[in-house]
């Protein structure tokens, strides 16, 4: 019988089959807090890991039912990120038109302030070779709601840069603040 695609994603397929993401760092807020960085990288991890993912479960305090975290590399805030959106919710479709030049790369979303009480969204996110100096770093993104606004989205980012990355911040675009209880997780998955 074939394994299903899910299950082989769960077990952590994927860039080199049977290879399992390893958790490396985990910030749990104790207090709501502005943005999250993971630093140090290149210096920890580049000459082990191939590929970081994140996992995100947040929420903001932005005043409405959601917000997008934005994602920035060795804290370049230049206009050099781009980013594409496919968005479903069971029923409609929609896509954005990739925009490009921008100063960082926006996922779509995380609850927020009047979404369901207490309710958090979760975003994983794949950094590929984020320690490669010959090419662009790019991600993948994977999120969803439920609640009072409810969907999935996968979203792809560049970061025109060629540097190793050094550091990722995490950032809210409309919010304060990540609110207490929010998750970040970093993995990382060996190379080969």
């Amino acid at each position: 019988m074939p394994i299903p695609l899910g299950v082989l994603a769960v077990a952590g397929a994927g860039p080199s089959a049977g290879a399992a993401y390893e958790l490396l760092e985990t910030t749990v807020l104790g207090t709501a807090t502005a943005s999250v960085t993971f630093s140090n990288l290149d210096t920890n991890y580049g000459s082990t890991y191939q590929h970081l993912q994140l996992r995100v479960v947040a929420r903001t305090d932005r005043a409405d039912t959601d917000d997008f975290i934005v994602l920035r590399f060795n804290g370049d805030s230049g206009n050099n990120y781009a980013t594409h959106v496919l968005r479903g919710n069971g029923t409609n479709v929609q896509s954005s038109a990739p925009r490009t030049s921008y100063a960082n790369i926006e996922i779509q979303a995380i609850t927020a302030a009047t979404q369901t009480a207490n309710s958090f969204g979760a975003v994983i996110i794949d950094i590929l070779d984020p320690f490669e100096t010959s090419k662009n770093t790019t991600i993948r993104a994977f999120t969803g709601l439920t609640g009072s606004f409810n969907f999935v989205s996968l979203d792809s980012g560049l970061w025109i840069n060629t540097n190793a990355v050094t550091t990722i911040l995490l950032d809210q675009s409309f919010g304060s603040n990540f609110v207490t209880g929010s998750r970040f997780s970093l993995y990382g998955l060996r190379s080969a």
